[in-house]
Protein backbone atom coordinates (compact mmCIF):
# COMPACT_ATOMS: atom_id res chain seq x y z
CA UNK A 1 0.00 0.00 0.00
CA UNK A 2 3.16 2.24 0.81
CA UNK A 3 4.23 2.25 -2.54
CA UNK A 4 1.05 2.52 -4.38
CA UNK A 5 0.57 5.84 -2.47
CA UNK A 6 4.04 6.64 -3.11
CA UNK A 7 3.51 6.17 -7.06
CA UNK A 8 0.10 7.52 -7.08
CA UNK A 9 2.12 10.49 -5.91
CA UNK A 10 4.89 10.33 -8.43
CA UNK A 11 1.99 10.32 -10.98
CA UNK A 12 0.49 13.60 -9.99
CA UNK A 13 3.98 15.19 -9.11
CA UNK A 14 5.07 14.68 -12.78
CA UNK A 15 2.14 16.50 -14.07
CA UNK A 16 1.63 18.96 -12.19
CA UNK A 17 5.46 19.68 -13.43
CA UNK A 18 4.00 19.49 -16.95
CA UNK A 19 1.49 21.63 -16.35
CA UNK A 20 3.68 24.07 -14.61
CA UNK A 21 5.98 24.05 -17.49
CA UNK A 22 3.90 24.41 -20.24
CA UNK A 23 1.75 27.01 -18.61
CA UNK A 24 4.66 29.07 -18.53
CA UNK A 25 5.58 28.57 -21.85
CA UNK A 26 1.82 29.45 -22.78
CA UNK A 27 1.92 32.50 -20.74
CA UNK A 28 4.95 33.99 -22.03
CA UNK A 29 3.94 33.76 -25.33
CA UNK A 30 1.04 36.18 -24.24
CA UNK A 31 -1.59 34.78 -26.20
CA UNK A 32 -5.13 35.42 -24.59
CA UNK A 33 -6.21 32.00 -24.72
CA UNK A 34 -5.18 28.53 -23.86
CA UNK A 35 -5.87 25.21 -22.52
CA UNK A 36 -4.60 23.33 -19.54
CA UNK A 37 -4.67 20.25 -21.33
CA UNK A 38 -2.88 21.81 -24.38
CA UNK A 39 -0.42 23.23 -21.53
CA UNK A 40 0.22 19.63 -19.88
CA UNK A 41 0.84 18.12 -23.29
CA UNK A 42 3.29 20.71 -24.25
CA UNK A 43 4.86 20.74 -20.76
CA UNK A 44 5.78 17.51 -21.32
CA UNK A 45 7.69 18.05 -24.83
CA UNK A 46 9.66 20.66 -23.12
CA UNK A 47 9.87 18.71 -19.93
CA UNK A 48 11.77 16.06 -21.76
CA UNK A 49 13.75 18.43 -24.00
CA UNK A 50 15.60 19.31 -20.96
CA UNK A 51 15.92 16.06 -18.94
CA UNK A 52 17.32 14.93 -22.72
CA UNK A 53 20.06 17.58 -22.24
CA UNK A 54 20.47 17.15 -18.22
CA UNK A 55 20.82 13.81 -18.16
CA UNK A 56 23.26 13.53 -21.36
CA UNK A 57 25.32 16.27 -19.10
CA UNK A 58 25.54 13.86 -16.61
CA UNK A 59 26.13 10.51 -18.31
CA UNK A 60 29.44 11.71 -20.30
CA UNK A 61 30.84 13.31 -17.28
CA UNK A 62 30.36 10.17 -15.24
CA UNK A 63 27.91 11.85 -12.95
CA UNK A 64 26.19 9.41 -10.55
CA UNK A 65 22.08 9.07 -10.86
CA UNK A 66 21.60 10.43 -7.19
CA UNK A 67 23.13 13.81 -8.25
CA UNK A 68 21.44 14.00 -11.46
CA UNK A 69 17.69 13.40 -8.93
CA UNK A 70 18.87 16.21 -6.93
CA UNK A 71 19.54 18.42 -10.06
CA UNK A 72 16.21 17.90 -11.12
CA UNK A 73 14.36 17.77 -8.31
CA UNK A 74 15.76 21.27 -8.37
CA UNK A 75 14.67 21.88 -11.43
CA UNK A 76 11.15 20.84 -11.18
CA UNK A 77 11.02 22.34 -7.78
CA UNK A 78 11.66 25.95 -9.18
CA UNK A 79 9.40 25.42 -12.43
CA UNK A 80 6.55 23.65 -10.25
CA UNK A 81 6.85 26.98 -7.73
CA UNK A 82 7.53 29.53 -10.27
CA UNK A 83 4.58 27.92 -12.56
CA UNK A 84 2.05 28.29 -9.50
CA UNK A 85 2.89 31.94 -8.72
CA UNK A 86 3.47 32.66 -12.28
CA UNK A 87 0.14 31.12 -13.68
CA UNK A 88 -2.35 30.58 -10.79
CA UNK A 89 -4.22 33.68 -11.68
CA UNK A 90 -4.94 31.93 -15.19
CA UNK A 91 -5.53 28.68 -13.96
CA UNK A 92 -8.52 29.93 -11.82
CA UNK A 93 -10.30 32.02 -14.66
CA UNK A 94 -10.26 28.78 -16.44
CA UNK A 95 -11.61 26.95 -13.79
CA UNK A 96 -14.16 29.71 -14.01
CA UNK A 97 -14.89 28.96 -17.12
CA UNK A 98 -15.27 25.13 -16.72
CA UNK A 99 -18.93 24.69 -16.95
CA UNK A 100 -18.88 26.75 -20.01
CA UNK A 101 -16.26 23.99 -21.64
CA UNK A 102 -18.51 21.31 -20.17
CA UNK A 103 -21.44 22.43 -22.16
CA UNK A 104 -19.35 22.35 -25.15
CA UNK A 105 -18.76 18.62 -24.49
CA UNK A 106 -22.03 17.61 -23.44
CA UNK A 107 -22.34 13.80 -22.75
CA UNK A 108 -19.43 12.98 -24.86
CA UNK A 109 -16.59 14.36 -22.44
CA UNK A 110 -18.24 11.70 -19.90
CA UNK A 111 -17.40 9.39 -22.46
CA UNK A 112 -14.01 10.14 -23.35
CA UNK A 113 -13.63 10.56 -19.36
CA UNK A 114 -14.57 6.71 -19.14
CA UNK A 115 -12.34 5.59 -22.01
CA UNK A 116 -8.77 7.23 -20.86
CA UNK A 117 -9.60 5.67 -17.63
CA UNK A 118 -10.01 2.39 -18.73
CA UNK A 119 -6.65 2.65 -21.36
CA UNK A 120 -4.73 4.32 -18.19
CA UNK A 121 -6.04 1.05 -16.25
CA UNK A 122 -4.86 -1.93 -18.69
CA UNK A 123 -1.83 0.17 -19.23
CA UNK A 124 -1.23 -0.19 -15.71
CA UNK A 125 -1.78 -3.81 -15.50
CA UNK A 126 -0.63 -5.06 -18.75
CA UNK A 127 2.02 -7.18 -18.33
CA UNK A 128 4.68 -8.07 -20.83
CA UNK A 129 8.24 -9.93 -21.08
CA UNK A 130 9.70 -8.79 -23.87
CA UNK A 131 13.18 -8.43 -24.53
CA UNK A 132 12.31 -4.69 -24.95
CA UNK A 133 10.92 -4.52 -21.62
CA UNK A 134 13.68 -6.22 -19.93
CA UNK A 135 16.32 -3.39 -21.20
CA UNK A 136 14.02 -0.24 -20.10
CA UNK A 137 13.28 -1.78 -16.67
CA UNK A 138 16.82 -2.89 -16.94
CA UNK A 139 18.52 0.24 -17.80
CA UNK A 140 16.31 2.17 -14.95
CA UNK A 141 17.19 -1.07 -12.43
CA UNK A 142 20.53 -1.23 -13.07
CA UNK A 143 21.02 3.05 -12.78
CA UNK A 144 19.22 2.87 -9.47
CA UNK A 145 21.81 -0.09 -8.75
CA UNK A 146 24.93 0.82 -9.34
CA UNK A 147 23.96 5.00 -9.11
CA UNK A 148 25.55 5.22 -12.53
CA UNK A 149 24.38 6.60 -15.98
CA UNK A 150 24.95 4.39 -18.63
CA UNK A 151 27.74 2.51 -17.44
CA UNK A 152 26.58 -1.27 -17.04
CA UNK A 153 25.00 -3.53 -19.58
CA UNK A 154 21.46 -3.47 -18.49
CA UNK A 155 21.10 -7.18 -19.09
CA UNK A 156 24.27 -8.51 -18.44
CA UNK A 157 25.51 -6.24 -15.42
CA UNK A 158 28.73 -6.45 -16.61
CA UNK A 159 30.85 -2.97 -17.22
CA UNK A 160 31.16 -1.46 -19.96
CA UNK A 161 34.27 -0.05 -21.85
CA UNK A 162 31.94 2.30 -23.55
CA UNK A 163 28.78 3.72 -24.02
CA UNK A 164 26.91 1.96 -26.47
CA UNK A 165 25.52 4.60 -28.99
CA UNK A 166 22.25 2.84 -29.01
CA UNK A 167 21.14 4.35 -25.82
CA UNK A 168 23.51 6.90 -25.47
CA UNK A 169 20.83 9.42 -26.53
CA UNK A 170 17.48 7.69 -25.74
CA UNK A 171 17.75 8.79 -21.94
CA UNK A 172 13.99 8.25 -21.25
CA UNK A 173 14.45 4.77 -18.58
CA UNK A 174 16.48 7.12 -16.40
CA UNK A 175 13.70 8.90 -15.76
CA UNK A 176 12.23 6.11 -14.54
CA UNK A 177 15.37 5.48 -12.26
CA UNK A 178 15.31 9.30 -11.03
CA UNK A 179 12.00 9.23 -9.89
CA UNK A 180 12.37 5.56 -8.37
CA UNK A 181 15.04 7.30 -6.06
CA UNK A 182 13.31 10.08 -5.19
CA UNK A 183 9.81 8.60 -4.33
CA UNK A 184 11.58 5.83 -2.74
CA UNK A 185 9.67 3.01 -4.97
CA UNK A 186 11.28 0.12 -6.93
CA UNK A 187 12.04 1.07 -10.04
CA UNK A 188 9.89 -1.45 -11.87
CA UNK A 189 7.00 0.36 -10.63
CA UNK A 190 8.62 3.98 -11.70
CA UNK A 191 8.49 2.21 -15.29
CA UNK A 192 5.65 -0.14 -15.76
CA UNK A 193 2.45 2.14 -13.27
CA UNK A 194 4.16 5.63 -13.15
CA UNK A 195 5.30 6.08 -16.52
CA UNK A 196 2.68 3.91 -18.02
CA UNK A 197 0.24 5.75 -17.01
CA UNK A 198 1.47 9.03 -17.60
CA UNK A 199 2.35 8.22 -21.18
CA UNK A 200 -1.15 6.49 -21.76
CA UNK A 201 -2.72 10.10 -20.21
CA UNK A 202 -0.24 12.22 -23.00
CA UNK A 203 -1.73 9.95 -25.82
CA UNK A 204 -5.04 10.56 -25.14
CA UNK A 205 -3.97 14.17 -24.98
CA UNK A 206 -2.09 14.03 -28.27
CA UNK A 207 -5.21 12.29 -30.07
CA UNK A 208 -7.79 14.98 -29.21
CA UNK A 209 -5.36 17.53 -30.32
CA UNK A 210 -5.07 16.06 -33.68
CA UNK A 211 -8.74 15.67 -33.44
CA UNK A 212 -8.72 19.62 -32.90
CA UNK A 213 -6.39 20.20 -35.59
CA UNK A 214 -8.12 18.09 -38.26
CA UNK A 215 -11.60 19.80 -37.51
CA UNK A 216 -10.80 23.74 -36.45
CA UNK A 217 -12.33 25.93 -38.61
CA UNK A 218 -10.45 27.01 -41.51
CA UNK A 219 -10.44 30.22 -40.01
CA UNK A 220 -7.54 29.51 -37.48
CA UNK A 221 -7.71 27.46 -34.30
CA UNK A 222 -7.10 24.20 -33.26
CA UNK A 223 -3.29 24.09 -33.65
CA UNK A 224 -0.32 22.03 -31.82
CA UNK A 225 -0.93 21.81 -28.92
CA UNK A 226 -2.46 24.50 -26.79
CA UNK A 227 -5.65 25.93 -28.40
CA UNK A 228 -8.88 25.06 -29.20
CA UNK A 229 -10.76 23.40 -26.33
CA UNK A 230 -11.94 26.33 -24.34
CA UNK A 231 -15.19 28.27 -24.56
CA UNK A 232 -13.45 30.86 -26.50
CA UNK A 233 -13.35 31.78 -30.22
CA UNK A 234 -10.16 31.32 -32.27
CA UNK A 235 -9.62 35.46 -31.95
CA UNK A 236 -9.21 35.14 -28.11
CA UNK A 237 -12.65 36.39 -27.36
CA UNK A 238 -15.05 34.88 -24.70
CA UNK A 239 -18.03 32.62 -26.33
CA UNK A 240 -20.52 34.51 -24.76
CA UNK A 241 -19.25 37.65 -26.17
CA UNK A 242 -18.73 36.12 -29.75
CA UNK A 243 -21.68 36.00 -32.32
CA UNK A 244 -23.97 32.82 -32.44
CA UNK A 245 -22.12 31.25 -35.49
CA UNK A 246 -18.48 31.45 -33.81
CA UNK A 247 -19.96 30.07 -30.74
CA UNK A 248 -21.33 27.40 -32.81
CA UNK A 249 -18.65 26.93 -34.70
CA UNK A 250 -16.48 26.39 -31.61
CA UNK A 251 -18.96 23.55 -30.14
CA UNK A 252 -19.22 21.45 -33.30
CA UNK A 253 -15.06 21.50 -33.84
CA UNK A 254 -14.47 20.37 -29.75
CA UNK A 255 -17.40 18.00 -30.55
CA UNK A 256 -15.91 16.37 -33.45
CA UNK A 257 -12.42 15.76 -31.66
CA UNK A 258 -14.44 14.12 -29.18
CA UNK A 259 -15.78 12.06 -31.61
CA UNK A 260 -12.43 11.14 -33.07
CA UNK A 261 -10.87 10.86 -29.94
CA UNK A 262 -13.61 8.16 -28.51
CA UNK A 263 -13.19 6.21 -31.68
CA UNK A 264 -9.61 6.22 -31.64
CA UNK A 265 -9.89 5.04 -28.12
CA UNK A 266 -12.02 2.78 -28.65
CA UNK A 267 -10.00 0.94 -31.38
CA UNK A 268 -7.28 0.60 -29.46
CA UNK A 269 -9.29 -0.85 -26.38
CA UNK A 270 -10.61 -4.12 -28.83
CA UNK A 271 -7.42 -4.24 -30.43
CA UNK A 272 -5.49 -5.96 -27.71
CA UNK A 273 -4.17 -8.90 -29.71
CA UNK A 274 -0.77 -9.04 -31.15
CA UNK A 275 0.28 -7.03 -33.85
CA UNK A 276 -2.71 -4.50 -33.59
CA UNK A 277 -2.15 -0.98 -32.13
CA UNK A 278 -3.53 -1.90 -28.43
CA UNK A 279 -1.15 -4.43 -27.76
CA UNK A 280 1.80 -1.87 -28.62
CA UNK A 281 -0.39 0.88 -26.65
CA UNK A 282 -0.80 -1.15 -23.25
CA UNK A 283 1.91 -3.76 -23.23
CA UNK A 284 4.91 -1.19 -24.38
CA UNK A 285 3.21 2.11 -22.64
CA UNK A 286 5.97 2.55 -20.46
CA UNK A 287 8.37 2.53 -23.54
CA UNK A 288 9.91 4.82 -25.51
CA UNK A 289 8.65 3.24 -29.09
CA UNK A 290 5.71 3.73 -27.32
CA UNK A 291 5.70 7.38 -27.46
CA UNK A 292 6.76 7.72 -30.57
CA UNK A 293 4.29 6.76 -32.03
CA UNK A 294 1.13 7.47 -29.67
CA UNK A 295 2.35 10.70 -28.56
CA UNK A 296 5.08 12.69 -31.09
CA UNK A 297 3.57 11.31 -34.49
CA UNK A 298 -0.46 12.41 -33.31
CA UNK A 299 1.36 15.63 -32.42
CA UNK A 300 3.60 16.28 -35.82
CA UNK A 301 0.52 15.35 -37.72
CA UNK A 302 -1.46 17.96 -35.73
CA UNK A 303 1.18 20.29 -36.58
CA UNK A 304 1.20 19.50 -40.37
CA UNK A 305 -2.45 19.63 -40.45
CA UNK A 306 -2.39 23.09 -39.02
CA UNK A 307 -0.45 23.94 -41.79
CA UNK A 308 -1.85 22.79 -44.49
CA UNK A 309 -5.52 23.72 -43.00
CA UNK A 310 -3.95 27.06 -42.46
CA UNK A 311 -5.61 27.05 -38.98
CA UNK A 312 -2.11 28.31 -37.30
CA UNK A 313 -0.86 31.84 -38.87
CA UNK A 314 1.95 31.88 -36.22
CA UNK A 315 4.15 29.70 -37.65
CA UNK A 316 6.76 31.03 -34.97
CA UNK A 317 4.74 29.36 -32.26
CA UNK A 318 4.05 25.96 -34.76
CA UNK A 319 7.57 25.42 -35.15
CA UNK A 320 8.86 26.39 -31.69
CA UNK A 321 5.97 23.33 -30.67
CA UNK A 322 7.26 21.01 -33.12
CA UNK A 323 10.73 21.63 -32.21
CA UNK A 324 9.98 20.68 -28.60
CA UNK A 325 8.57 17.84 -29.90
CA UNK A 326 11.13 16.34 -32.20
CA UNK A 327 13.26 17.28 -29.37
CA UNK A 328 11.22 15.08 -26.70
CA UNK A 329 11.18 12.29 -29.21
CA UNK A 330 15.18 12.39 -29.31
CA UNK A 331 14.77 11.02 -25.46
CA UNK A 332 12.51 8.81 -25.95
CA UNK A 333 13.76 6.62 -28.88
CA UNK A 334 15.50 6.32 -32.51
CA UNK A 335 12.27 6.02 -33.93
CA UNK A 336 12.20 9.76 -33.42
CA UNK A 337 13.44 9.63 -37.02
CA UNK A 338 9.98 8.67 -38.04
CA UNK A 339 8.58 11.14 -36.50
CA UNK A 340 11.08 13.69 -38.61
CA UNK A 341 10.99 12.05 -42.23
CA UNK A 342 7.24 12.79 -41.95
CA UNK A 343 7.22 16.40 -40.92
CA UNK A 344 10.03 17.34 -43.59
CA UNK A 345 8.19 14.95 -45.90
CA UNK A 346 4.74 16.66 -45.65
CA UNK A 347 5.91 20.23 -44.95
CA UNK A 348 8.95 20.68 -47.47
CA UNK A 349 6.85 20.22 -50.60
CA UNK A 350 4.11 22.40 -49.04
CA UNK A 351 6.47 25.76 -48.84
CA UNK A 352 8.39 25.07 -51.70
CA UNK A 353 5.51 24.71 -53.83
CA UNK A 354 3.47 27.97 -52.09
CA UNK A 355 7.27 29.86 -51.74
CA UNK A 356 7.17 30.36 -48.50
CA UNK A 357 11.18 30.56 -47.48
CA UNK A 358 10.27 31.23 -43.72
CA UNK A 359 8.13 28.00 -43.58
CA UNK A 360 11.21 26.37 -45.13
CA UNK A 361 13.78 27.75 -42.40
CA UNK A 362 10.99 26.56 -39.67
CA UNK A 363 11.05 22.78 -40.88
CA UNK A 364 14.46 22.51 -40.90
CA UNK A 365 14.41 24.06 -37.44
CA UNK A 366 12.04 22.15 -36.20
CA UNK A 367 13.72 18.85 -37.16
CA UNK A 368 16.95 20.64 -35.90
CA UNK A 369 17.12 17.93 -32.39
CA UNK A 370 16.94 15.12 -34.59
CA UNK A 371 19.77 16.40 -37.57
CA UNK A 372 22.07 16.68 -34.48
CA UNK A 373 21.55 13.16 -32.47
CA UNK A 374 21.96 11.77 -36.25
CA UNK A 375 25.43 13.06 -36.67
CA UNK A 376 26.71 12.68 -32.73
CA UNK A 377 25.14 8.54 -33.58
CA UNK A 378 26.83 7.89 -37.28
CA UNK A 379 29.73 9.30 -35.70
CA UNK A 380 29.62 7.47 -32.34
CA UNK A 381 28.92 4.31 -34.22
CA UNK A 382 31.70 4.58 -36.52
CA UNK A 383 34.17 5.62 -33.93
CA UNK A 384 34.86 9.04 -34.44
CA UNK A 385 34.82 9.26 -31.03
CA UNK A 386 33.87 7.15 -28.11
CA UNK A 387 32.19 7.86 -24.83
CA UNK A 388 34.32 6.47 -22.23
CA UNK A 389 32.75 4.72 -18.98
CA UNK A 390 35.53 5.05 -16.86
CA UNK A 391 37.94 8.32 -16.83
Amino acid sequence: MKIAVLALLALLAQLLLYLCSGSIIMKMRKKQVWSLSGAVLLGFFAYFSVFEVICFLCQITLTSLERLAVIMIAVSGAVILGGTVYCIGDWIRRLKTLKDRIRQHGFLLAVMILLTAAVCFFALIYTDASADSDVYVGMASTALFTDSIGRFDPTTGRLLKAINPRYAYALFPYQSAVIADLFRIPAMVASRTVMSVAAALMSCLAFFRLGLSLFAPAAGGGSLPAEAATPYTTSGRHSKAAGPKDQAAEKETVRKADVFTILLLCLYLFSATIYLPGTFFFSRSFEGKNLIVNVVLPSVLAGCVAVYRRTEERYSILFTDLFLTIFAGVCFSSSVMIAAILLLAALLPYFLVHRKWKGLIGTFYAVLPFLVWMVLYVLNSHRVFILMTTR
